[in-house]
């Protein structure tokens, strides 16, 4: 059985900081099957890998911590 691994990049609004960064980091790992969570301060970026991301599920928990997504 493999398993597939993915990624999804998601700009998101609001990232003024490193609190917000970490933020953001945590936010996208809390959904399940996210294994990582790749934050680019300045490209205001955040790229989630894992086992079929979920890029829906992403952008709402990220939604949930304050932050925008475009």
């Amino acid at each position: 059985m493999s398993t597939t691994s993915s990624t999804a990049t998601i700009t998101v609004n609001g990232m003024t900081c490193g609190g917000c960064a970490t933020k953001v980091s945590a936010a996208a790992e809390s959904v399940p099957g996210i294994t990582g969570a790749d934050v680019d301060l300045a490209a205001s970026t955040v790229t989630a890998t894992g086992e079929d991301v979920d890029e829906a599920a992403v952008r709402a928990a990220i939604a949930s911590a304050g932050y925008a997504t475009a």
